[in-house]
């Protein structure tokens, strides 16, 4: 399983991904680990096409602006993102994840299992942290990743 993060931990709500990395290393055991690959891709959702990898389970974590309740948690399939994610291609990382998506596609980088959990954001400030309600829907976004690791177990 990997689970990959996309957003900028400078940016308030956007840290998300990275904030759910962290608590995921410091609350895990080490053989809770195995197998696992924690990867924080910052901003470069371009990056995500190095990452993706056929034949092996995927979670992609970032804020999605979904026209939610800031906090809101929302686990989907790769191809409902332009549904779900508002202005994706406008995203803070330049290249949306519909675009990345799609582009790891037509490579034949697209793994079978993908699944991105997007987390409503209350406010996108640089040189904040997250807001309370993003903060309080991490162990949330937590118990979703660990679902899908014992439902490939």
């Amino acid at each position: 399983m990997k689970v990959i993060a996309v957003g900028n931990a400078f940016c308030g709500d956007d840290g998300v991904g990275a904030a759910v990395l962290e608590r995921l290393a410091e609350t895990a055991r080490d053989d809770d680990l195995a197998g696992w690959e924690l990867v924080d891709l910052g901003t470069d959702a371009l990056a995500l096409l190095e990452h993706l990898e056929p034949g092996r389970a995927h979670i992609v974590v970032d804020a999605a602006r979904m026209g939610l309740a800031p906090g809101t948690v929302a686990a989907f399939a790769p191809d409902e993102v332009k549904a779900r994610i508002l202005g994706d291609g406008l995203s803070l990382h330049g290249l949306g994840l519909a675009e990345a998506f799609g582009l790891a596609t037509r490579l034949g980088k697209m793994p079978a299992e993908v699944l991105v959990i997007g987390v409503e954001p209350a406010q996108v400030t640089v040189g904040s942290g997250l807001s309370d309600a993003v903060a309080a829907a991490v162990p949330r976004v937590i118990d979703i990743i660990q679902a899908e690791v014992l439902r490939h177990a």
